[in-house]
């Protein structure tokens, strides 16, 4: 079997899906096989990253405690006369400050209205009279422990975080709020998160989803930036939403990052520890590319393998084809073709057999349909040419004479009108049953179309005038009888012309013949027949234009 790599054909087709399983596969055991490593690889940097983030996480959480605890007792502590001496409370405050300076920016006073009784310039951001709206003020005023948004102090210009606690009386009543105020590069705050790198590209960050900002990062540059907007990073938009666990997601430099995500019960913040999976699977590339050069000459043998065998395979396929093509050109007789092996392409030349079984059978149904009128059943105007042909033939043969009547309905159209083409197809039906039970098995009843029809009468011999009329008078007497049509009672009539003629005539002069008479029958008054001028020269001159007249009123839809 010659092979050519021709598209449209199926062999080539499958040559070709069998070269790109085979591809597929080899690559599908590198994809899977990548994955698989690639998961190990993430287990094993996950739970390192997971470790990272939460020790930071918990060692920020012990330093935020350490300064909560601390602000509450020096709140507890304070005397509260000094709330009235702002000199000797700043006084009192700086001792405090000295004995434990954890809170590098010192500490300041509020009254319950926002405004500073002990102002600490690191604590302003701008230059407020009140501190009223800040965030931490008021949620000190309800009685709890507030960490207030990180910002950029006026003093040293670097990040601060301000925390408050209310400060109050015996009686339990809020006096006062405390605030201490740590910047972000006090020993011992923030030293952990700041000085640690995964990799080479990778390292933590600190969020508040509170605020969303990114409170510090080893990347200084992230410093009170605001978290990405929500659906732009879905494990930002998770963690925000508070899931800690692993993930993998794609930063706001575009890379695609591993990060373990890690609480900070005390404050609602967490840390993100994050490195670029470029540097986590980079050892996967090493292996890929051994991989891919390792399965060349594999698939190189499968290529050959599939080939061959295809080629093996559909070869009864192709003689099918051919078979069947030489049948279609008339080369050889339609006939089953032969099963060479009981496989699926046996299984196909068996179905291709009996589907040409079926095509024989239905050869004569649609012969049938084609020369046959749809509504009626009868001979069309194709088939009726044909019989017309026949006849006229046998009658040159053995001295015959053809007759032909083409009928034309009176009163049809008041049908339509009046009861719709409905009742009018069921009128046309049972006329041609009727004339059809008048007539011989050799005449040929046809339908022309519209409410016309025709009757051939063959092989006629001296006697056809009174074989002709005779059928004509039949004809005449089916009208007689009201039709019934959607319980109505309706008259129709006919109008017959008649020609005769020999071997000598046309079908089409025979038809026309008739078609002028049939028109002559209906201008003196219709449901009569009328005779033609014969094509044939052995009937009697002074009978070619005799009509008949059958007697009945033709009547509309009763």
């Amino acid at each position: 079997m010659k092979l050519r790599l021709n598209l449209n054909s199926i062999t080539t087709r499958l040559i070709l899906f069998g070269l790109t399983i085979v591809l597929t596969s080899a690559f599908a055991r590198i994809f899977f096989l990548s994955n698989y490593l690639r998961k190990d690889l993430a287990e094993l940097t996950s739970s390192q990253l997971v470790t990272l983030a939460g020790y930071v996480g918990r060692d920020i959480d012990n330093n935020i405690v350490e300064r909560r605890d601390l602000l509450k007792r020096i709140a507890a502590k304070l005397p509260q006369v000094l709330l009235h001496d702002p000199g000797q409370l700043r006084s009192w405050l700086a001792e405090h400050h000295e004995i434990n300076p954890v809170f590098s920016r010192g500490y300041a006073v509020l009254d319950i209205t926002g405004k500073a009784l002990v102002k600490n310039p690191a604590l302003l951001a701008k230059a407020e009279a009140t501190f009223a709206e800040q965030d931490y003020f008021m949620q000190a005023l309800k009685g709890e422990f507030a960490i207030g948004k990180p910002f950029v102090g006026q003093t040293g210009k670097v990040p601060v975080l301000p925390m408050a606690v209310p400060v109050r009386n015996a009686s339990g009543k809020i006096v006062a709020i405390l605030v201490g105020v740590t910047a972000f590069d006090a020993s011992g705050f923030l030293e952990s998160l700041q000085n640690i790198h995964t990799g080479t590209e990778g390292g933590l960050v600190l969020v508040s989803p509170r605020d969303k900002i990114f409170i510090a990062a080893s990347d200084m540059d992230l410093a009170l930036k605001p978290t990405p907007s929500k659906g732009l990073h879905p494990q930002y938009d998770q963690a925000m939403q508070g899931y800690r666990g692993v993930a993998t997601d794609i930063n706001a430099r575009g890379i695609e990052e591993l990060a373990a995500v890690a609480p900070v019960p005390s404050s609602g913040w967490f840390v993100v520890a994050h490195m670029p999976t470029s540097e986590v699977f980079a050892p996967l590339k090493r292996l890929r590319h051994f991989i891919l050069s390792s399965t060349a000459y594999v698939v190189l043998f499968f290529v050959f393998v599939v080939v061959t065998f295809l080629v093996y395979l559909l070869r009864p396929l192709k003689n099918a084809a051919q078979y069947a093509d030489r049948m279609t050109r008339g080369e050889i007789p339609l006939e089953p073709l032969p099963v060479v092996r009981n496989d699926e392409v046996g299984h196909l030349t068996l179905a291709f057999n009996r589907v040409l079984s079926k095509l024989l059978e239905s050869r004569s149904a649609l012969e049938h349909m084609a020369h046959h009128d749809p509504l009626t059943g009868l001979p069309n105007r194709q088939l009726l040419a044909d019989r017309m042909r026949q006849a006229l033939a046998r009658a040159k043969r053995g001295k015959k004479l053809v007759a032909v009547m083409l009928l034309d309905l009176d009163g049809f159209k008041p049908v339509n009108d009046e009861l719709g083409h409905e009742a009018g197809d069921l009128a046309l039906c049972e006329v041609s049953v009727r004339l059809q039970m008048e007539l011989r098995g050799e005449d040929t009843l046809a339908r022309m179309g519209g409410d016309e029809f025709v009757i051939l009468l063959s092989d006629l011999d001296g006697n056809a005038k009174a074989a002709a009329e005779f059928v004509a008078e039949k004809c005449l007497q089916v009208f007689q009888h009201p039709y019934m049509l959607h319980g109505k009672a309706c008259h129709l009539g006919t109008s017959i012309g008649i020609a005769i003629g020999d071997g000598e005539c046309s079908a089409d002069k025979l038809l026309i013949a008739a078609d002028q008479a049939m028109y002559g029958a209906k201008g003196k008054g219709g449901n009569q027949y009328c005779w033609a001028e014969s094509c044939s020269s052995c009937l009697d001159a002074q009978n070619q234009s005799s009509c008949r007249v059958r007697r009945q009123s033709v009547k509309s839809v009763a």
